[in-house]
Parts: structure tokens; sequence; C-alpha cells
């Protein structure tokens, strides 16, 4: 191989690493906002069922949680009856 070509080849390898980083970057941020949107949801529907002595589905009614996200809000909240927390 010559050493132009090698040098094409390495040029290449860099170029694809440094896209894969900035798409692993925003998955990664992705990602984060989503927890952050679940830890904060959770907090919401706990505060509601504290303060105002409502139920789960009462909380997540009164913070408009649709229906196709509800069933991870009651495993959460199922697993940290059982867990204490």
């Amino acid at each position: 191989m010559t050493r132009l070509g090698q040098m094409l080849i390495e040029e290449g390898v860099e170029k694809g690493m440094e896209k894969g980083m900035l798409i692993g970057r925003e998955e990664g941020k992705q990602l984060g906002r989503e927890e952050g949107a679940r830890k904060a949801t959770q907090e919401n529907i706990r505060n509601l069922m504290d303060t105002l002595k409502l139920s789960l589905d009462q909380a997540m009614d009164a913070l408009k949680i649709p229906p196709a996200e509800r069933e991870k809000y009651q495993v959460i909240f199922q697993k940290s009856t059982l867990t204490g927390k």
C-alpha cells in the first residue's frame, strides 16, 4: 500500500470515529433527557400522592399522563412499594 493510500485510510477512519462519537453523544444526551423527564414525573406523582393523598391513578390523571406511559409508572411505584423506597 502506498503512503497516500495509508493516509487516506487513516483519514477515513478518523472521520468515521468522529462521526460515531457525535452520534453517541447525541444518543447519550437524548437518553439523559428522557431519564430526567421520567424522574421528574415520578417525583411529581409522589408529591401529589403524599401532599394531596391521591392514589397513583388520581395523581397520573392530575398530571395528564397519557395511557401509553402509565404502565411504566405503575411498575415503578409497585417496585418502590415492595422495596419500601
